[in-house]
This record gives structure tokens, sequence and C-alpha cells, in this order.
């Protein structure tokens, strides 16, 4: 597909998580400018978030000092690609089939297209990130939950559904901890953001493990996250090391799986905590390649994401230059 946009024209990205959202411009050659972050939720509701958007979407105009030929909008959550509704959100338990493209999308009279965060995030990664020049990858979001996105022959694969991609939902601990989906032992229980930091203060509160129960009694019980977790790990605390090199194992039990279905090899880390990554990766590793016999040392990947918060804002203006006419 040939841009058709001019080297002054630009599309917006928006990026919208359950606690800020980014967007920004974006040209044609993938520069990102005029960037505005402000809070998802000033106050609760649908309509809040609504004009939260509106409001940041217009910012980035007014820096412009032009309209947008196009906005590209990223949400967690269950998306209606077809319909650019928002079928369900983990971010904002609320919504069911809100139609975010139209509400927040219509602020001027131009194209407004809606995709899964992890989607945007994979697809950004595909053209100017880490995953650059590969036709097939999957990417992991390491983030609150645990996020997928597809990439195959270069194309988001949404699957007959338009919710393929939900890695972190694949079951890797049978009986394991209940999940918010209903299940137990998803990877999003143990490889999360929030997992890892469930199971770091389980281990604090059990008294059992010195270095983690010494933070609890200075910083408190809810201080215990999964940055103090890799920070234990960088000082070579045995639990905070075991609990990561475990968390690294379930992602690359979920890795196989995703392997041998789709015959991928390459793998795509971002998210808040992927930090904490280099920690898993050799248990990760070696797990995805105990389990599928389709993977070789040689064959598979597995590299950081090199965009950062920027992924999700990339993905999202690509789609939106590709509603350009």
């Amino acid at each position: 597909m040939i841009n058709p946009m001019k080297p002054d024209e630009y599309v917006i990205g928006a990026d919208l998580g359950g606690t800020h959202i980014r967007v920004a411009a974006v040209s044609a050659t993938g520069k990102l400018s005029a960037r505005v972050k402000r809070p998802s939720q000033g106050s609760p509701g649908y309509k809040n978030v609504v004009k939260n958007i509106r409001s940041a979407i217009k910012e980035v105009a007014l820096k412009k000092k032009s309209a947008p030929l196009a906005i590209g909008l990223a949400s967690a959550g269950a998306i209606d690609f077809s319909k650019n509704v928002v079928i369900s959100s983990p971010n904002f338990p609320g919504w069911k089939n809100v139609p975010l493209a139209k509400d927040a999308g219509s602020v001027f009279a131009c194209p407004a297209i809606l995709e899964n965060d992890a989607n945007s995030a994979a697809l950004g990664e595909g053209r100017f990130g880490a995953a650059k020049g590969w036709d097939d990858f999957v990417m992991l979001t390491l983030g609150t939950g645990v996020g997928g996105g597809v990439i195959l022959n270069r194309k988001i694969w949404r699957g007959s559904s338009t919710s393929a991609g939900e890695i972190g939902h694949i079951t890797v601990n049978p009986g394991g901890r209940l999940c918010a989906c209903g299940n137990k032992g998803c990877l999003e229980t143990t490889a999360s953001a929030s997992g890892i930091a469930a199971s770091a203060r389980a281990l604090a509160l059990s008294g059992d493990y010195e270095w983690l129960s010494g933070q609890k009694r200075r910083r408190g019980i809810g201080r215990i996250d999964t940055e103090l977790v890799a920070r234990g790990a960088l000082l070579k605390d045995p639990a905070c090391l075991k609990l990561l090199r475990d968390a690294g194992r379930d992602i690359g039990a979920a890795m196989a799986a995703v392997a041998l279905a789709l015959g991928v090899s390459r793998f795509v880390i971002g998210g808040g905590a992927a930090p904490a990554f280099k920690f898993m990766k050799p248990s990760a590793r070696k797990a995805a390649l105990s389990m599928a016999y389709t993977l070789t040392g040689p064959k598979l990947k597995i590299v950081s994401a090199g965009l950062g918060d920027d992924a999700g804002i990339m993905g999202a203006a690509l789609l939106a230059m590709e509603r350009i006419e």
C-alpha cells in the first residue's frame, strides 16, 4: 500500500490504558510529535474516559495547528474490529459493546479506527521496532495482565472471533491461582505484573523469606511489586530469583503452545513488567525448547520490545493510515 500522506500531514495514534492515555501525532515516516499524556479517568464512567480522550486528541491537533487525516485508538480488552466497539475491557469493567472509536474519535471529520492494545503494539514493533523485517511473530505484553498480539505475514491475525492472541489466558498451571477470567492457572496469574506481585506478597506474608519479609516491614505489603522483585533478583535474593524463573518457565510453556499451534518461532516481550524479563528469559527459553519439538535453539528468537510506551501509539497510527483515502 502506498501511503498517500504528504510530509506535513499526520494521523493521531492514541493508546488507552487503565491509568493513562498516551496520544501523539505520527507522520508517514513514523515520527512522533505533539505528545500528550493524561489520566484515563478524572472520575469514573465511560463518558469521562471519552471526554479525556477527546480532550487529548484536540490538544495534539492544537499543537500541530492542523487536523489529523485519521485517528487510531488502541485499548485493552476484547475488540470487535469490524464494528469499532470494545466488547469488554479488564481496565474498565463496566464497558460492554461501547462504540469507543465513534464516541472518542469523532472530534474531527476523519476516519477513526479501534484495535486491541497488544495487537497495536505488535504492529508497531513489526514496522518500526524490535521485530522490524520479521514476517511472523508473537508479542507478549507483560503488564497488569498478559496481552498477546499475533502477526502473520506482517498483518494482525485476529481469528474468526476477532480476539485471537489472548495468550495470557493459556492455562500453564491447571488448578492454580484463580484468574479474573474465571479460569485457574492462566499465564496471567503468574507472569503478569499483578501476578508476580501477588506471588511475592504471599511469600513476604509467610515470614519464611528474609528479604521479602523485611521489605514488607519497611514498606508495607502493598509496596511489594514487580519492580521490587526485580531489584531483589538483582541483589541475588533466592526467593525473588526463583519467583521470576518460575514466571519465565510459564511464559516458555505458553510460547511452546503458540509455536506448536501457529508455527512461529519469534517472540517480542514488552509491557510495564518487561524490565524484569531478563531474569525470566533463560527459563522461558529452556521451557519453550523442551515443550515444543518444532523449536530449535537457532530458530527460537526472544527479544525485548524496542518502542516502549510508543508501540501502541505507533500501531494504532499505522492502522489509521490504512483508512486514508
